[in-house]
């Protein structure tokens, strides 16, 4: 078993205590309120772009599917001229 160092661990001691301290400052008051506000506005810039690519993307699909019924039915009005012709009718 590894050697216990009492001066690691006294040492990271006296940083979280250090640290403690540090984060009940007025200071990093400020850095917390700074990095809110940033989250709070970057939420709604995402939203705004996630908004904007959903209503394109549904404006795409709809087109897409108006195209592939206009093809299809082509193509079935085809298919079915084919099967005909053919003779080949179920």
């Amino acid at each position: 078993m590894a050697k216990f160092a009492w001066k690691t661990f006294i040492g990271g001691f006296l940083l979280g205590t250090v640290g403690l301290d540090l984060m009940k400052s007025e200071e990093a008051d400020k850095v917390y309120t700074a990095l809110a506000t940033a989250s709070l506005v970057s939420k709604d810039w995402v939203m705004k772009r996630y908004e904007y690519i959903s209503a394109r993307s549904q404006d795409i699909m709809a087109e897409a599917k108006v195209k592939a019924d206009r093809y299809l039915e082509r193509k079935g009005a085809a298919c079915e001229d084919e099967v005909t012709f053919r003779g080949v009718d179920e």
